[in-house]
């Protein structure tokens, strides 16, 4: 499926253009909507989502360690890698846990917001593993980590 979808998109500037920009720049979108709900009068739901993405952080060292996948680019020579990218651990994607775990917190706060950060996690998601640096899978287990953290401090609000 990576590969697949990797080659799909590589053969369009546009479409490689794009999904180089989503996969890098979109985490940067979830730390600027935090900082909205911050500048909105929200500050301890933005201290939750930082709490959160540390222990995602932490968590996905951990896991990667105990999982130690290399990133599809890195495993299969046909994979291009759109995104210059160091050669380590791909499980879990801690892109999307980060987001996701966000997403949870925000939507408590201001549900809207909590869509729209879920939105672009999910799209991080897809970007990167059409620019050869996840699994699907690496998504999937890092989305799963993302609500289980998120919830974990929407519940302590």
């Amino acid at each position: 499926m990576v590969l697949a979808l990797n080659r799909a998109v590589a053969r369009k500037a546009w479409l490689r253009i794009g999904v180089s920009g989503f996969a890098r720049w979109l985490a940067g979108v979830e730390i600027g909507l935090m900082l909205l709900l911050a500048l909105r009068g929200r500050r301890d739901s933005a201290l939750r989502m930082l709490g959160a993405v540390g222990l995602v952080y932490l968590t996905c060292d951990a896991l990667g360690l105990a999982w130690p996948r290399p990133r599809p680019f890195a495993a299969c020579s046909e994979v291009q890698p759109l995104v210059a990218h160091e050669i380590s651990r791909s499980f879990p994607s801690r892109h999307v846990a980060s987001g996701l775990a966000m997403a949870a917190i925000g939507g408590r706060a201001h549900p809207r917001l909590g869509c729209a950060m879920a939105a672009v996690a999910w799209l991080l998601g897809v970007s990167r593993v059409a620019a050869g640096l996840h699994y699907p899978s690496d998504v999937l287990a890092g989305a799963a980590l993302g609500r289980l953290i998120g919830q974990g401090f929407t519940h302590s609000m």
